[in-house]
């Protein structure tokens, strides 16, 4: 008797967690406004904004795919017993090329800052050969390479599709993210809306950029000293705790077996943390 109960409380259970995972799956995917669909949809367009920014014009759904095909397979051998380091495979996996993408992406508004300059005297120069701006944005851009001539360029080209300049240069600053290229198109929109002598304006345009480079620059040597000790301060708690738990593995447990435990190794994590974002804060100069 008492086996046949058993089995029976032992069969509702099975059930009722079948029930739940078919809910659970319902939920997730059962429309297409599943929240499966929802988050899916979201990255989509978080792949496609950095691919765009990139210049790739390649459909984002193949990163994606090949990242869910891959974490199956991680967790199917995790499952067997075949991945003993299946959660970190799973996290770079997850966050790997997002973290790439954004990397190329940083690397990309930094080389556009460090030509702007370069490119506004270019197109100070083309005015002084040609009164259309227009003109003048189309030889600038053809004289420089990388980053910043692919930006104009793609501007002239929506030009010629029927779009005014004021609108294709006016695009460029939030499609490039760069704060300095976004000072020259300000300063070229202005001049050209304003009048005067856009040349005189955008030759200071360009000497101003190079004067905040070079205080940066000087920003960023008088700081060094600073970052390495942030680094340091950063690693050492991490080595300190890593070297005394090699020694003694029972040296932390007063901290996690009881409620005070956890209270101070919680204020003690909000502390670091937040002592590293303040340090970062004190040297994050703004020119």
């Amino acid at each position: 008797m008492s086996s046949w109960n058993a089995n029976v409380w032992c069969a509702i259970t099975i059930g009722s967690a079948t029930l739940a995972v078919i809910a659970l799956l319902v939920t997730l995917m059962g429309s297409n406004r599943g929240l499966f669909y929802v988050f899916w949809g979201r990255y989509l367009d978080y792949l496609t904004l950095l691919l765009r920014r990139l210049r790739i014009f390649k459909p984002p759904h193949r990163i994606a795919t090949m990242q869910a095909a891959l974490l199956l397979v991680v967790l199917g051998f995790a499952t067997l017993g075949l991945c003993p380091f299946w959660h970190v495979l799973s996290f770079v996996i997850a966050f790997g090329p997002a973290f790439v993408l954004e990397r190329r992406v940083k690397k990309r508004i930094i080389a556009i800052d460090n030509t702007a300059d370069a490119y506004c005297l270019a197109l100070a120069n083309s005015l002084k050969t040609t009164a259309s701006v227009g003109a003048a944005v189309e030889t600038a851009s053809s004289l420089l390479h990388g980053p910043v001539a692919e930006e104009m360029e793609h501007a002239v080209k929506e030009t010629r599709v029927g779009r005014s300049l004021n609108d294709a240069l006016q695009a460029v600053g939030p499609r490039a993210k760069s704060h300095k290229l976004g000072i020259v198109l300000a300063a070229l929109l202005i001049g050209r809306q304003v009048g005067g002598n856009l040349t005189r304006v955008l030759e200071t345009t360009a000497a101003t950029l190079r004067e905040m480079e070079r205080l940066e620059g000087v920003v960023r040597q008088k700081t060094a000293d600073a970052r390495m000790q942030i680094w340091g301060l950063m690693l050492a708690p991490l080595l300190i705790c890593a070297g005394i738990y090699a020694l003694d593995h029972t040296y932390f447990q007063p901290l996690t077996n009881s409620t005070l435990g956890f209270v101070i190794a919680g204020g003690a994590m909000i502390s670091y943390v937040f002592g590293l974002i303040l340090a970062r804060k004190i040297l994050a100069v703004d020119i």
